[in-house]
């Protein structure tokens, strides 16, 4: 049986400041990578990623080291192998990889043996490959009977196969170099635009498009026996579908871990989306830290006085110091044990959106706790806190996360949404929407709203779990038609 490999391919990341061309976010770079990263781990599973260079803008900037540092950090949360070489914007290999782990000659993945080339910088931004790397391309295939892909920073394909105006000033010399030691593939980066794949024989070239331009993307490729086939994934969502993101953290959460009330609409933008609403927790804008992780906010409501702190004046001045078009200032309203909303009257005036959450049971605080007694408590909240005035039910079963989710709660929970005109959240923020109960809400009639609950920048706007998961679940409609607009 052939072998086979999925590799994920980051080239041109171009992380610094003020970068003097408006197309290249390499503002953003940490945050683009972090979010590639989770995609990665989440979605795609590579059995290898490999980074492609280019990945600092400013080799010489006072914080160069400190800003590998953090790329260090971030790829190694990878869930996969992984290698990085530099680019031709970054610091030269020495000071490079005193930041970053230096590759092997090579590596074996599944049966493929992938070799990293550092092919010196050539007028016009081209290259060369050395006569030492000739050289070893030679040792590597020797005794190997398997697959060989090579990878470096520079476009490297057979001479007018691309528009791409980068290549190599000994290619000739590189080509017969491939052949002769049968390189199935040559990955590079650099041409910021990208390639399809190019075949040439028995040898395969491509190029990844830049991480750092709109769309912001990513190469995936699947290497099975003869077939080679490249996708290339966009962070920008489709335009044309106009998201939304109805929930997102800010600064003020307790579980924030990055997030700002300035940047994140400004990220939203760049990933497609038509706007999005910031959704603070009530709870934790009413009552300090350990009442709220403990539940105890829950058994009196609002009118709890113990670890009372209100915060929603500063609140909502953020909010409006944030404010912008196709930006809403609203909050996930939490619910006591009665489904009463943890809300005071002055503050739901103001507020543009209500997600509801039910964060507490009782019953899942008890030592032996009861599944069944749970699911009842949660629909007797559910019975006062649906009609309450929320207009999204946000992450419906998360309450139950570690726990089968009890299947009779999905006709009743739908029933009183649809006769509440409440929408349902599609949120993979620490869970997975019930597949069923999605169908059922599309089925009755249930608006849907998208909700990336992000706590983090990276995940601002990230629906691709979204879009994957309806396809999943056989929906095969337009998502335009399912989803509400408030």
């Amino acid at each position: 049986m052939p072998d086979k490999v999925k590799i994920a391919v980051v080239t041109d990341i171009h992380f610094g400041d003020d970068l003097g061309i408006a197309a290249r976010q390499g503002q953003i770079g940490d945050v683009l990578l972090l979010r590639t990263v989770h995609r990665l781990n989440r979605l795609i599973r590579p059995n290898i990623t490999l980074v492609l260079g280019d990945v600092l803008d400013d080799p010489q900037s006072s914080d160069a080291g400190e800003r590998l540092s953090l790329i260090h950090d971030i790829l190694s949360l990878l869930e996969s192998p992984w290698m990085v070489i530099p680019g031709n914007h970054d610091p030269g290999p020495d000071t490079f990889y005193e930041s970053l782990p230096h590759p092997p000659e090579y590596m074996d993945v599944n049966g493929v043996r992938f070799v990293p080339f550092f092919d010196p910088e050539e007028p016009g931004w081209n290259a060369r490959r050395t006569a030492e790397d000739l050289e070893k391309a030679k040792r590597v295939r020797h005794g190997f009977e398997g697959r060989i892909v090579a990878f470096q920073h520079v476009s490297l394909f057979p001479a007018g196969t691309s528009s791409c105006p980068y290549n190599y000033t000994n290619l000739d010399e590189v080509m017969d170099s491939l052949r002769e030691n049968g390189i199935t593939l040559s990955i590079g980066g650099h041409f910021h635009a990208g390639t399809d794949l190019i075949r040439d024989g028995e040898q395969a070239f491509v190029v990844g498009r830049a991480l750092c331009e709109s769309p912001f993307s990513f190469m995936e490729i699947d290497l099975d026996d003869e077939a080679i086939q490249v996708t290339h994934h966009a962070h920008q969502m489709p335009p044309d579908l106009e998201l939304f993101d109805y929930h997102s953290h800010t600064q003020f959460a307790y579980c924030s871990e990055n997030m700002d009330m300035a940047r994140s609409p400004e990220l939203a933008e760049k990933m497609g989306l038509r706007g999005i609403a910031f959704t603070e927790h009530s709870g934790q804008l009413y009552f300090d830290n350990q009442t709220y992780w403990s539940g105890k906010l829950c058994k009196e409501g609002i009118r709890g006085k113990n670890g009372y702190q209100n915060r929603m004046p500063d609140y909502w001045a953020a909010a409006a110091k944030a404010s912008r078009e196709n930006v809403k200032a609203g909050l996930e309203v939490d619910s006591d044990f009665q489904g009463n909303m943890i809300l005071a009257d002055e503050d739901r005036q103001k507020a543009q959106i209500l997600n509801g959450a039910v964060h507490h049971l009782q019953e899942l605080k008890r030592e032996n706790k009861d599944i069944n007694r749970a699911a009842d408590e949660f629909l007797a909240i559910l019975d006062t806190f649906i009609p309450s005035g929320i207009q999204i039910l946000a992450h419906p079963f998360r309450i139950f996360r570690g726990h089968e989710v009890p299947p009779r709660l999905f006709d009743p929970v739908v029933k009183l949404l649809k006769e509440n005109s409440v929408a349902a959240e599609m949120n993979f923020h620490h869970n997975r929407p019930q597949p069923d109960f999605v169908l059922k809400c599309i089925e009755a009639g249930v608006g849907i709203t998208f909700g990336t609950d992000a706590h983090n920048l990276y995940e601002v706007g990230e629906f691709a779990p979204h879009l994957q998961f309806l396809k999943e679940i056989g929906f095969d409609g337009d998502v335009k038609d399912i989803l509400t607009d408030l």
